[in-house]
């Protein structure tokens, strides 16, 4: 299965394996092997949220190619957020390893410590 990564601003979490023809998703299990060779189907025929409405689902010379939305922070690593390229996995069986969209941890800074000096205050009278 061909699995092209589509960007998104959304903070759900994406885990899924792939099975043959079936991919479960969050718990979900979707099968595609009626999709035949030379066929496809809009992505909104799945009825999942994580397949782009836009992108077809289709089989080519047997082989599933589908698109998936990749959760994304404002702050995910650009790669992941604006990638060149599309992000394209080919997933045989099992887990499938998406990339990691976590944003960097922000520096720490130490600021330094300032003492101060404590006055007395004169005597009055």
């Amino acid at each position: 299965m061909k699995i092209k990564l589509w960007p998104d601003l959304m903070a759900d979490f994406l885990v899924a394996t792939v099975d043959k023809d079936k991919i479960t998703i969050n718990g979900e299990t979707i099968d595609l092997s009626g999709i035949l060779d030379g066929y496809r189907l809009p992505g909104a025929a799945i009825g999942n949220k994580f397949f782009v409405e836009s992108e077809y689902v289709e089989r080519v010379n047997g082989v599933l190619h589908i698109t998936l939305r990749l959760p994304v922070d404002w702050d995910s690593p650009e790669e992941y957020r604006n990638p060149p390229e599309p992000i394209i996995l080919d997933v045989g069986a099992g887990q499938v390893n998406f990339p990691n969209t976590t944003p960097p941890a922000p520096p720490v800074f130490e600021l330094p410590i300032i003492e101060e000096a404590i006055q007395e205050e004169p005597e009055h009278g």
